[in-house]
């Protein structure tokens, strides 16, 4: 490569005019500032021009003429590509060089270059011998297209991230380009960039397509950007939101072009209207609920309040928003009437998910006081910092009242106010547990009550019990402790009592409690009252132990004749006798409990076989005292039929026999048992129910089963005994009529109940041998019998002159200790098994 100055392409004659040519040529590649070579391909060597070497910085002195030059100075990754091209050339594959690459600058950066050439000179042979070529410097034109690569990756990038489709049509040809993106939105799959202009409006959904074909026809007409949603339905039925841009593009020189993008938003509006849906719901609840809400900034101002707030502290909304919390809602302990502070700072302070202050209570602005629950949250940002509370109060009045009144429920009667029975026990219990003894309790037992509560009615007992209660509320102390023990029982603890007081007071009681006058269905009702008092000083005493005392003597100033007062002193024998008759009832539930009652069993046997052939066993009961002494019925049945003990009695005979027993029982050829029904058994209704369950439930046949009752049963539960009679009957067990003679109605009732068997009370029988009245008796009761078919049972024979009157008498069968003693029921039926085998 040489200079053009020097250039020697052809020899001419005229110097002159070659030499202004050179000149011009030079001219034109300085302008231009285009580099010159020239190569010699049969020498190797190279010429460059002085504004190839400029344009790498360096002078017209330097580098030299090296053929090999410009490949010290290539660009390593572009010196295979620019060696290629030429050889192609040389070899003339190709018509010309036409390459670009990178040279190195003399101040190291590196001068993009465009690189034209061919070959200009041949030998005879046709070999190439010479190539000429020009290389310009494209530098700038690189950078500008790598610039413009960058933004088109970025846009490519920011495209994608957005799934952004591109399209555009050209107002003159009337086409339509739609980019990749662009089909995929739209779902028609990939193809070429141009599509039909139906397809767009093809794929609008009906209820949008007039609006977005409207938007860009404004577009047109006003040049005015457009920005619109619209839905649109996919080939697939899909439907999905857009959201499109377009501008009107105009270039001088070329036509007018409507440009756009598109993307689906689909996402972003289903979130909305769901987030639309949940704030309307958050809405309609806040609205609907009952209770308060509000919501506060950082600083504790009001921001929120809903309906059940206004009416709650009777401001409304626009009053409670911007206003603090304090302000609006005043706190005060509900026992101790200190101003409290807000939950809500709190819970910010604190960041706790939940702060609340319980027994509060709000003054409203009427000054109606409110109790109140509250629950604050804290609010926060999505970097976690603290932005408000939220703050849930809840009126709980009418809860509180309501737990007010459960509680004074719980511990008082709710006839008369008074403590019921399990709180006066506890407060008498607190008392016998504090330093002072120096207390009275007095037991109050209202006289007639009974019988005006059974002749008029439960409407007009309530209305006695009231008036009572008032009485005895006006004569007690105010520091009393006053409760109703059940029915027409009541109690009282007096302090600081000494006997002369306390006897006093207990007298006064009673007369004003005589006082009382009920006008009930035109007729004056009057009842009085008898009380017992045992002083609590005894420090070992006992909570049951007090009031088995003055229990005790209350029923002792009854026995003396009503509406007077008594004392308990264990030195007294009423007293003492009552206090014996109280603890053995307590005695009877301890010994249920803890398994010592005991199951005995006597047997009825025939009179004229008295020594083998057993009718029948009655069955009955001992009591085990906690040390093991056995307990005779005389003992403790007396105290369960006076406390009304006897039906829990009964019940566990019948239940714990025939679940222990029945077994063997069936095992035994035709032997049945005789259980006894107190008169508090036989006025269970359940009773009849509770039998058949159980025989059902032991298999034990009803037919092997003998329920006694007594006169006194009969007279006091006649309605009770003849509904029950009649059912056991009808299911085949059988009736036996206990204690007969011992009243005046004794025959009169064998009218009304069908019986299988009468007993004759053991007081005609323990003396029959020497009285004829007796004697004459038991004849009597026998002739009636037989007449009526049902067998006789002569109980409490205790000796042989007995058995040969009954004999003589016609009396079938005989009960006593000549018989048979009672043993327990396990070893009787044990014997009788050895009895039938042997037999």
């Amino acid at each position: 490569m040489t200079d053009v100055r020097n250039m020697r392409l052809h020899t001419r004659p005229n110097q002159s005019a070659d030499s202004a040519e050179a000149n011009r040529w030079s001219f034109a590649l300085e302008s231009a500032g285009l580099g010159v070579w020239d190569s010699n391909l049969v020498t190797g060597q190279c010429y460059y021009s002085s504004t190839w070497k400029r344009m790498l910085g360096y002078r017209e002195d330097e580098l030299g003429d090296s053929g090999d030059l410009w490949l010290t100075l290539i660009h390593p990754d572009d010196k295979q590509r620019a060696i290629e091209s030429g050889q192609r050339h040389i070899a003339g594959e190709i018509p010309q060089i036409e390459t670009e690459f990178r040279l190195r600058h003399k101040d190291g950066h590196w001068v993009w270059v465009l690189d034209r050439g061919r070959v200009v000179e041949w030998d005879a042979d046709g070999k190439p011998t010479r190539m000429i070529g020009v290389q310009t410097d494209i530098t700038d034109q690189k950078n500008a297209e790598h610039q413009l690569a960058l933004l088109n990756q970025r846009v490519e990038l920011a495209l994608d991230a957005g799934q952004i489709g591109l399209w555009h049509f050209n107002i003159e040809t009337e086409t339509v380009l739609w980019d990749r993106r662009m089909r995929e939105i739209f779902g028609i799959g990939s193809g070429t960039d141009e599509v039909p202009r139906a397809t767009w409006h093809r794929l609008l959904h009906p209820e949008d397509a007039a609006i977005a074909e409207q938007a860009v026809e404004a577009t047109f007409k006003t040049g005015i950007p457009m920005k619109t949603s619209y839905r649109i339905v996919k080939p697939d039925g899909e439907v999905r939101h857009v959201y499109a841009l377009a501008r009107l593009v105009k270039r001088e020189g070329m036509p007018e072009m409507l440009m756009g993008s598109i993307w689906d938003i689909t996402e972003q509006v289903h979130s909305a209207e769901a987030l639309a849906r949940e704030k309307d719901l958050y809405r309609v609840t806040l609205q609907s609920i009952g209770d308060a809400v509000l919501t506060t900034n950082v600083d504790d101002i009001i921001t929120f309040a809903n309906p059940a707030a206004e009416r709650l502290l009777l401001r409304s909304a626009s009053e409670l928003i911007g206003a603090p919390v304090s302000g609006a809602l005043r706190l005060v302990d509900e026992v101790s009437e200190h101003v409290l502070t807000s939950s809500t700072m709190r819970a910010m302070e604190n960041r706790s998910t939940v702060d609340r202050v319980e027994n509060a209570v709000v003054v409203r602005s009427d000054g109606e006081r409110r109790s109140i629950r509250d629950l604050a949250s804290p609010i926060f940002n999505t970097a976690g910092a603290v932005t408000g509370s939220v703050l849930v109060v809840q009126d709980v009045t009418n809860a509180r009242n309501l737990q007010r009144e459960l509680s004074h429920a719980a511990t008082h009667d709710t006839l008369t106010g008074l403590l019921n029975r399990r709180a006066f026990e506890v407060a008498t219990a607190s008392i016998l547990a504090s330093p002072d003894r120096r207390h009275a309790l007095l037991y109050i037992d209202l006289d007639r009550f009974k019988m005006v509560n059974d002749t008029l009615g439960h409407a007009a007992g309530d209305a006695l019990l009231k008036l009572a209660t008032a009485s005895m509320n006006s004569v007690l102390p105010h520091d009393a402790v006053i409760g109703r023990l059940g029915g027409d029982e009541f109690a009282a603890v007096l302090p600081s009592a000494n006997p002369e007081d306390t006897k006093a007071i207990a007298e006064r009681l009673i007369e004003e409690i005589r006082k009382v006058r009920l006008e009930w269905d035109g007729k004056l009702q009057e009842i009085g009252a008898s009380v017992g008092i045992a002083f609590l000083d005894d420090p070992n005493l006992t909570l049951n132990e007090a009031v088995a005392r003055a229990d005790a003597a209350c029923y002792a100033a009854k026995a003396e004749g009503r509406n007077r007062t008594a004392i308990y002193d264990e030195n007294t024998g009423a007293a003492k006798e009552n206090l014996a008759s109280v603890q053995a009832a307590s005695g009877i539930l301890e010994a249920l409990a803890e398994g010592r009652l005991e199951i005995y069993g006597q047997e009825i046997r025939e009179i004229s076989d008295t020594t083998e052939n057993t009718v029948y066993i009655e069955i009955l009961s001992r009591m085990r005292a906690p040390d093991g002494t056995l307990i005779a019925p005389a003992e403790f049945i007396p105290a369960a039929e006076r406390f009304g003990l006897m039906g829990i009695v009964d019940r566990w005979i019948i239940e714990h026999t025939l679940e222990q027993y029945g077994e063997r029982l069936m095992a035994t050829d035709k032997v049945a048992i005789a259980l006894n029904l107190s008169a508090n058994t036989i006025s269970d209704p359940t009773l009849w129910s509770f039998i058949k369950t159980t025989t059902e439930r032991t298999n034990v046949s009803p037919a092997r089963l003998i329920f006694e009752i007594t006169e006194t049963t009969a007279v006091n539960n006649y309605e009770a005994a003849e509904n029950f009679v009649k059912e056991a009957r009808a299911a085949g067990c059988r009736i036996s009529l206990d204690d007969f003679g011992a009243g005046l109605s004794s025959f009169g009732y064998l009218h009304h109940f069908d019986v299988d068997s009468i007993k004759i009370d053991g007081a005609f029988i323990e003396k029959l041998s020497n009285s004829r009245l007796n004697q004459a008796v038991v004849r009597s009761i026998g002739s009636v019998a037989r007449e009526l078919g049902v067998d006789v049972v002569a109980e409490h024979i205790e000796d042989t002159g007995a058995v040969g009157i009954l004999r003589s008498l016609g009396i079938g069968f005989g009960q006593g200790f000549l018989f048979h003693r009672p043993q327990p029921l396990g070893n009787l039926l044990q014997d009788l098994d050895v009895r039938e085998a042997n037999s």
